[in-house]
C-alpha cells in the first residue's frame, strides 16, 4: 500500500472539466471565435491601471461589459459605458439558455471575467461550468480559475500587465 500523503490542491482537483491554462494569443482565439462575447468586470477592476486595461480590451475586442458590486459608478465616472449586475444575478442569467442577453440580442457564448472576488467567482464559474454548457468561460485575472474553462495561471503584477497589454490586439 502507499503511504505517500498528496497535499489538497484543489486547482489540481477541481473535477472531471479543467481549465485550459490560457495564454493571451489562447484568450484571442477564443475571442475571434466568439459570435456574442460579454465582458464581466468585478470590483478590483474599479482602480488603475485595471480599468484602462479593461476599457481599452472591450473597445478593441468590442464587449459589453458588464459591471458588478459597486464597480458601475467608478466606471460610469471615467465614461465607460456598462451595465450592472449583481455577480450571483449576472451568473443565473447567464445559465438560462432562454435569456435573450443584456442588450437582447440573444444569449452570450463567451464570457470573459476580470476583476472578481476570488471565491465569489469561483463559485459563479462553477456554476457556469456544470449549469450552462452552452457558455464558454474565460479568466484573465492574475489568479488561475480551475472552474473557468480557460484562465490566465498565476502571476505577478509585471507578468499580469504583459498579458493584459497583448490582449489589447487583434
Amino acid at each position: 500500500m502507499n503511504d505517500r500523503v498528496i497535499p489538497w490542491q484543489p486547482t489540481v482537483i477541481a473535477g472531471p472539466k479543467q481549465a485550459l491554462l490560457a495564454t493571451p494569443e489562447t484568450a484571442k482565439l477564443m475571442l475571434k471565435k466568439a459570435k456574442r462575447p460579454l465582458f464581466v468586470v468585478g470590483p478590483y477592476a474599479k482602480n488603475e491601471p485595471l480599468m484602462s486595461h479593461v476599457k481599452e480590451i472591450a473597445e478593441i475586442w468590442d464587449l459589453p461589459i458588464v459591471t458588478t458590486a459597486d464597480t458601475f459608478k467608478s466606471f460610469h465616472d471615467n465614461g465607460i459605458e456598462s451595465d450592472s449586475y449583481g455577480i450571483v444575478e449576472i451568473a443565473n442569467l447567464l445559465k438560462d439558455p432562454e435569456w435573450e442577453g443584456i442588450k437582447g440580442e440573444g444569449q452570450n457564448d463567451l464570457v470573459l471575467f476580470v476583476g472578481c472576488i476570488y471565491y465569489i467567482a469561483s463559485q459563479g464559474l462553477s456554476t457556469l461550468k456544470h449549469f450552462a454548457p452552452h457558455l464558454k468561460t474565460l479568466t484573465i485575472c492574475k489568479y488561475f480559475h480551475s472552474n473557468a474553462d480557460a484562465s490566465f495561471p498565476n502571476m505577478k503584477d509585471e507578468e499580469w500587465e504583459k498579458y493584459l497589454t497583448k490582449m489589447k490586439t487583434k
